[in-house]
């Protein structure tokens, strides 16, 4: 069994790609990547000096941001170390963006240089000419006017340049915040935020240099570049890198390379599951197999329970094999996560080791004490980004301040509570609340109690104007039928059904079936478009 350690660590005051650096030097000949080709990690380290040499070459400069555009693959990494190695910031944009949203990105962070998969160079070519690029550097077949990122690495020495960084203050990394609230912040994480939540995460899960870590949720996301990459890097483990979700894949690679850990989000692991399930599986061999990490959104205590039945009865699963969830943010890293020694699913875990956290009242904004109490969660460590990049106003506001000690903790916009153990409990984001009648209502409560509706495959709860504007809100439920049942599902069954389970002030007061949840690929709901559509059907804006 993997035992959490706890306590301070130290954190050395690296860049970022010393991370890299310091493995090649200690495991040179260990296996970096199995999948989808064996390379070692000198080899690896020779590859990011090839692609730090061309980038200085074709005019990269200290400080420049350069975006990479791509789905998870060896050269993403490569370019990601190659980036911090030039003395730029790597902006890691998702591949699923389509053109507004890539120019959009690509002018707020001022980017002049891009690292672009060839399946994507279809949708940039279509606003390239509206920002201010200058490089474009091609993974796969090269385009006119761009560069072959196989080429540069096979034209160019490893002979990268040697900056000085201030590793507390010079940004490493741009990531943007998902949008869900209003137009994405690009969250400036510096060289030491990073590897001080490598090491946080490494320590918390006790990861060494014999896992080998599958990797399957997107690398543009702060879950799995952090949990996933950084993690097995600094470790001097091995990677299985998946391009995309293909179940069927997932399961074999897992057989086949031994992998122990593999990172998910519920609806990854919804379709694991039901993948499982059907009774023309076959089966397959997971007894390396230890941890499937969840985080990005929570996951229902019964759909982790099942995978881990699963996983045991039909794939030799091992008795500690388990599904732990955790949580940071785009502006955090990780924050919070089960130790695998005593795993409430319920709840997002304990803290990083260094990390502090308070509970503020959302009235009165000052500190609340009394344990089990809600309020919005802040928190401090070395990991909490420096700021988003040129908006200095939602910077200050991103801060609460101590007015005992003046010390500033960053406010994560979740309404939380601290148990007696010490364990997060997040309940709901603050600006999703639903008010009735002068309560606070959180949708993600109303969504975990339906999850276990056995009729309901997805759901999704919003605030919804009350007919009566006294009332203020009422929660109305965005349900998404399991197929066997679309013809056997009835509005009041669902009103009736979480009625008997809740509190009356909580009531699902209208339900409607739909074919799909919006969702980001995290899994998160986006609950604007829901409530954007509803309130554009009652004729309000």
């Amino acid at each position: 069994m993997r035992i959490y350690k706890g306590g301070h660590l130290h954190y050395p005051e690296i860049p970022f790609y010393g991370m890299l650096d310091d493995t090649v030097g200690r495991f040179p000949d260990r296996t970096a990547f199995l999948y989808p080709q064996k390379m070692t990690y000198k080899e690896f380290g020779e590859s990011v000096d090839r692609m730090a040499t061309a980038l200085v070459d074709i005019g990269v400069k200290k400080g420049d941001r350069v975006i990479i555009y791509s789905p998870n693959c060896i050269e993403w990494e490569i370019a990601c170390f190659g980036i911090s190695k030039a003395g730029g910031a790597f902006v890691p944009m998702n591949p699923m963006f389509r053109e507004s949203e890539v120019e959009y990105e690509t002018k707020d962070a001022e980017a002049e240089t891009i690292i672009i998969h060839e399946g994507l160079y279809p949708i940039l070519k279509n606003v390239k000419d509206k920002t201010s690029l200058k490089n474009i550097i091609v993974i796969g077949e090269k385009q006119p006017d761009t560069y072959s990122f196989s080429e540069l690495l096979k034209k160019y020495k490893p002979k990268p340049p040697r900056y000085q960084f201030n590793v507390k203050d010079d940004v490493a990394a741009l990531m943007y915040t998902s949008g869900t609230t209003g137009l994405p912040k690009g969250s400036m994480l510096t060289h030491y935020n990073m590897v001080a939540n490598t090491i946080q995460w490494s320590s918390h899960t006790d990861f060494n240099e014999t896992d080998v870590f599958i990797i399957l949720i997107p690398l543009y996301h702060i879950f799995g570049l952090i949990l996933s990459m950084t993690i097995t890097i600094w470790n001097g483990a091995s990677q299985v890198v998946m391009s995309g979700f293909d179940i069927a894949k997932w399961c074999e690679l897992v057989e086949e390379f031994k992998v122990t850990y593999s990172l998910c989000v519920p609806p990854l692991l919804n379709f694991i599951v039901r993948y499982l399930e059907n009774p023309q599986f076959k089966g397959y061999d997971w007894s390396s197999f230890h941890v499937m990490g969840n985080g990005a959104a929570p996951v229902p205590t019964e759909l982790a329970r099942k995978f881990e039945k699963l996983a045991k009865e039909k794939c030799k699963g091992t008795e500690d094999l388990l599904v732990g969830q955790g949580w940071g943010l785009s502006e955090t890293g990780a924050i919070a996560a089960n130790p695998f020694h005593k795993n409430k699913l319920e709840s997002q875990g304990i803290l990083m080791a260094d990390t502090q956290h308070k509970i503020v009242d959302v009235i009165t904004d000052e500190e609340i004490l009394e344990i089990g109490q809600m309020g919005e969660l802040v928190v401090r460590g070395p990991q909490i980004f420096k700021g988003y990049w040129k908006k200095s106003e939602a910077t200050e506001n991103a801060f609460w301040t101590d007015p005992k000690t003046g010390l500033k903790w960053f406010r994560t916009g979740d309404v939380a509570f601290i148990d007696e153990e010490g364990y997060e409990h997040l309940v709901d984001r603050m600006k999703e609340m639903i008010k009735y009648k002068g309560y606070a209502v959180a949708p993600a409560e109303l969504e975990d109690l339906l999850f276990k509706h056995p009729k309901i495959m997805d759901c999704a709860v919003i605030p919804k104007p009350a007919p009566d504007p006294a009332l203020g809100e009422i929660p109305k439920a965005f349900i998404v039928p399991k197929p066997e049942y679309k013809k056997d599902i009835t509005e009041k069954e669902i009103i009736d059904w979480v009625a008997e389970r809740i509190a009356p002030y909580k009531k699902i007061r209208e339900v409607e079936f739909v074919e799909g949840i919006p969702r980001v690929i995290t899994g998160k709901i986006l609950r604007r478009d829901l409530i954007k559509r509803e309130r554009e059907k009652m004729g309000l804006k």
